[in-house]
């Protein structure tokens, strides 16, 4: 993202603690160790969480 706006900061956030809490409930901090499906679960953690978030905070103050 080129200059982010509020919401995009707040989803970037809210994205990292949800892939942070995923990363958690499997128990494995070595990155190298990982399954192809783990990385590809923390991918669709991470972005379907930033856009929930962006969804709803563009629901309630959208863009134009």
């Amino acid at each position: 993202m080129i200059d982010p706006n509020k919401h995009e900061n707040n989803a970037l956030a809210k994205a990292c603690l949800s892939g942070g809490s995923y990363v958690e409930t499997i128990g494995k901090t070595d990155l190298a160790s990982w399954t192809e499906q783990e990385w590809a679960a923390l991918i669709d953690v991470v972005v379907t969480s930033f856009q929930d978030f962006l969804r709803e905070a563009y629901a309630d103050d959208p863009p134009f």
